[in-house]
């Protein structure tokens, strides 16, 4: 069996981890290459891990928030909330992350291997301030980084909770696809870890065939309008526990899983 045999069928897993395990705070200019799309006044994600092939593109924000007071959670559900909540959740962010300090990981606290990174961002007074932590909640209990950082998780999980318990649910016409190809010989009734095996179906019309580099075997193609739509018709339901198998009109067979596209991407 080849490595890319082995990647997919064993759940074609990668780590990516923060550099020494520290947090890192950055204070940059805010960017104005995203075009049109409304940018998100604050994210909350998550990046790194042991994780299977495709994931890292698959897992969206786990929270972001909009001028507008739009939250949305997961990439799913979304919410409406206050100005007075939005300048809160800023101010709260903007202490925080303002302060190197608060982003440091204390001298001598334990690491846990293979857990992802925690990322925050968020903008204010024409600047974008970014912290990251690795293992952020895994080591709340030795207290890992200071409790303002804690503080500021603690803000954005109420309103992550809140967002899925209470918010409508978000279904836009743009969509993430992603396509993991399968070696010849391996048996579509074999996917990754913690997925369900399913039959092999056509490759929709109207979506594009991915296109892949020489070695590469993981493709993403963000897809809107009508391509997306597509998409939608043949797989409705996006759920990260079930990666269908598609043929191409030359026989390549890809197990895939998409999720919808937040508004800034």
């Amino acid at each position: 069996m080849n490595r890319r045999s082995l990647l997919l069928g064993a759940g074609a897993v990668g780590l990516t981890a923060a550099v020494g395990g520290a947090a890192i705070a950055v204070a940059a200019p805010e960017d104005t290459e995203a075009g049109r799309r409304p940018q998100p006044l604050l994210t909350w994600e998550l990046t790194g891990g042991f994780v299977p092939a495709g994931w890292t593109a698959l897992r969206p924000a786990r929270l972001a928030a909009y001028e507008d007071g739009t939250l949305i959670a997961d990439a799913t559900r979304r919410l409406k909330i206050s100005q007075g909540t939005v300048r809160s959740l800023r101010n709260h962010a903007l202490l925080v992350l303002r302060d190197p300090a608060n982003s440091r990981r204390r001298p001598g606290a334990p690491m846990i291997a293979d857990v992802p990174s925690t990322v925050f961002t968020v903008r204010g007074n024409g600047r974008r301030f970014r912290a990251q932590y690795e293992g952020l909640e895994e080591t709340r209990s030795d207290r890992a980084y200071p409790q303002a950082s804690y503080s500021l998780l603690d803000h954005l999980t109420q309103l992550r909770d809140r967002t899925l318990r209470t918010g409508s649910s978000y279904h836009p016409d743009a969509v993430r696809l992603i396509a993991v190809k399968l070696d010849p010989a391996q048996q579509p009734s074999t996917p990754p870890p913690s997925t369900r095996p399913s039959p092999v179906a056509q490759w929709p019309a109207d979506v594009p065939l991915p296109r892949l580099g020489k070695d590469e075997f993981v493709a993403q193609l963000d897809l809107r309008g009508r391509q997306a739509r597509a998409l939608l018709r043949a797989l409705p339901h996006p759920d990260p526990s079930s990666w269908p198998v598609l043929a191409t009109p030359d026989g390549t067979r890809f197990q895939v899983n998409h999720r919808f596209l937040l508004p800034h991407e």
